[in-house]
């Protein structure tokens, strides 16, 4: 696959089973109420502010666990209603609008850091404000416009928490039988050409949402789904190695062909089941599924079909690991802070402005990020350019810390822009609608923008990008030109935000061996303390170990893949290695890490007759680790 084309698949990835039409139209309802009092008492403007918070605030709903939605939304809700205060006490002078877009922008890069919910609120705060102080409204609206904003944010948390909660658990359990969707997604495409890993990010937000859980509301079902997203993390690793197994035994004909379609139908019904089983908050390999992969797995046995016969063992014993009992007094190795309420604030804001050094990554993204919005927003008052804001808000959140986030998030903007441009256009010309009209389509723009923005940046953007255009035109805000200043606007913005990057980047190719090695060497520390735990060592350690290992590969994936993405000049240093050597490192990491993970379920409940195979391949698997490492230490 050609490196256009990744970068095109990326941007405008879009994932169907996130697709959310009921959550939406509840936060849309959030957003109709204030547009329509205002209309009704004459100040249709008022009723654009407030719809700006209930926006934030609904977007904001979609992240966290139930429990800690509430806090997600107030906080949302409270930042906007403060850099709506700001934007409008500065919008109408040039020098303070750019200190306090350049300033504003490097505090919340760096509160932004704290957690995925922080990013997200940070953005939508970037957002608010570049938006807000470029409409030229009056400083004398700065608190009441403030105060509209909040009202229509804490609005629209009252309605989400209070009058019309989703299901408690409903975000854990969809979180974990998404990454067993992902799964499932991978083995029907077999075989196929080259390695097949399943993208980190399913996984990854699994896993924050069961920690969120942990810290908030620890249940007993949440024992079992932590269980289960294990097991589908070392699905995740196996899959490496069973895919390419599976593609060569394919290869030798109709005989191998028929098993190795038999034994993709078992663990296909398997994932299914399990996945139907996490739904309703439990994780259990059901006695027909298991007949069905033990049958299947039998069946491997012609002369060449050990390297798949020994992929889909494994595969096989992981999933059997599932009737393996965990803890249920809760996740002691489940990381967080133990302060709570302000004290927990104000360390996470002192961990965040510690990275503010130059010498970090972090604080040299800050700094770059805050010069480009400051330098953007100067350049477009000094040119007077009609809806300058729009280009510094795509600088905005175009702009990230990497190079494969910044191309495709510009690539999904622009593509989603143009969309939303044309559609909203379109919709405006042929209608000739008037302030009702116009309320009715805002609304239905608000409603897509909420169903689809856990799907995709690209459609989200697209849906965005309409319920501005309708509903700047309904309060009769943005002049006659504003879909074609828009598209324009937004494409320049996205060049700028990548110009900005590439005159001070910071290529991930560079940490590619060290954060093949870092992850390897991690491996070899996880099956180090699975081998003391044997010894009577901690089974504390072994689990933070494990959290510790799977942090560095999943970095480590990261970075090879962007890796791929990134031009040659980024590769051009000369212990680096070459990105095949690199695909080969990171098939063997994933196939230890599947290894050693299902080493670990299995000895939470071995019978003494088994405890000699199980030492005995833990000595396999750290020859194996110590292996890897030994050769991602020679390539330095």
């Amino acid at each position: 696959m050609g490196r256009t084309t990744l970068i095109v698949r990326s941007a405008f990835a879009f994932e169907g089973e996130k697709w959310r039409p009921v959550t939406a139209l509840r936060c849309a309802l959030g957003v109709a109420i204030p547009i329509v009092l205002a209309a009704l008492s004459g100040h249709a403007a008022w009723g654009v502010l407030a719809s700006t918070g209930a926006l934030n605030a609904g977007l904001a709903s979609f992240g966290g666990v139930f429990r800690s939605r509430l806090r997600l939304m107030i906080g949302a809700s409270v930042m906007m209603g403060l850099v709506s205060v700001l934007g409008l006490l500065v919008g109408q002078s040039v020098l303070a609008l750019t200190l306090s877009a350049a300033a504003l922008s490097f505090v919340l890069v760096l509160y932004g850091s704290l957690s995925a919910a922080a990013l997200t609120i940070s953005i939508q705060g970037t957002m608010v404000f570049l938006v807000l102080s470029g409409l030229g409204l009056p400083p004398s609206l700065a608190w009441p416009g403030g105060g509209m904003v909040l009202a229509g944010g804490l609005l629209q948390t009252l309605l989400l928490t209070l009058i019309w909660p989703v299901s408690p658990h409903f975000p854990e359990r969809q979180a974990v039988a998404r990454a067993y969707r992902r799964l499932e997604r991978l083995l029907l495409a077999l075989p196929q050409q080259g390695d097949v890993l399943a993208d980190p990010a399913p996984f990854q937000e699994a896993w924050d949402v069961l920690n969120d859980a942990g810290r908030l509301a620890w249940r007993g079902e949440h024992a079992q789904l932590r269980r289960a997203l294990r097991t589908a993390e070392g699905l995740r690793a196996a899959l490496v190695g069973y895919a390419r197994a599976d593609r060569d035994w394919r290869a030798q004909g109709a005989s191998g062909e028929a098993q190795a379609r038999q034994m993709v139908q078992a663990l296909l019904s398997a994932l299914r089941q399990i996945g139907r089983e996490v739904g309703r908050g439990e994780a259990v390999l059901a006695p027909a599924a298991r007949l069905e992969l033990e049958t299947a797995l039998h069946g491997l046995n012609l002369t060449g079909a050990q390297p798949l016969r020994e992929w889909a063992g494994l595969m096989v014993r992981l999933l059997g690991d599932l009737d393996g009992q965990e803890d249920r007094s809760g996740p002691r190795a489940v990381p967080g802070p133990a302060l709570s309420g302000w004290p927990r604030l104000k360390a996470e804001l002192a961990t965040a402005f510690q990275a503010a050094s130059l010498r970090r990554l972090l604080g040299r993204h800050a700094l770059k990020y805050a010069l480009a919005i400051g330098l953007s927003t100067w350049l477009t008052r000094a040119l007077n350019v009609p809806h300058g804001y729009w280009l510094v808000l795509t600088v905005g959140v175009v702009l990230r810390q990497d190079y494969l986030t910044t191309l495709t998030r510009g690539v999904a903007r622009l593509g989603g822009t143009l969309v939303g441009v044309l559609v909203a256009s379109l919709l405006i010309w042929a209608l000739r609608p008037g302030p009702e009209v116009l309320g009715l389509l805002s609304l239905g723009a608000a409603w897509l923008t909420f169903a689809l923005f856990p799907t995709s940046y690209a459609a989200f953007s697209a849906a965005i990008t309409a319920y501005v255009v309708c509903s700047l035109e309904a309060a009769g805000v943005s002049g006659g030109q504003i879909a074609e200043w828009r598209l324009g606007l937004t494409l320049l913005g996205g060049v700028l935000a990548l110009a900005a990057y590439l005159l001070w980047p910071a290529w991930q190719s560079a940490q590619l061996t060290g954060a093949l090695r870092d992850a390897a060497q991690a491996q070899l520390g996880y099956v180090e303390a699975l081998q003391e735990l044997w010894r009577g060592g901690s089974a504390e350690q072994a689990g933070l170990a494990r959290s510790q290992a799977r942090a560095l590969r999943v970095q480590a994936e990261k970075i090879v893949r962007a890796a791929h993405l990134e031009p040659g000049l980024a590769r051009r240093r000369a212990d680096m290695l070459a990105l095949n050597e690199a695909d080969a490192a990171l098939m063997q990491l994933n196939a230890n890490a599947a290894w050693s993970l299902s080493l670990h379920a299995r000895s939470l409940h071995l019978s003494p007759a088994q405890a000699g195979g199980v030492q005995r391949e833990l000595r396999e698997a750290a020859g194996a680790a110590q292996a890897l490492c030994q050769h991602l230490g020679a390539a330095r």
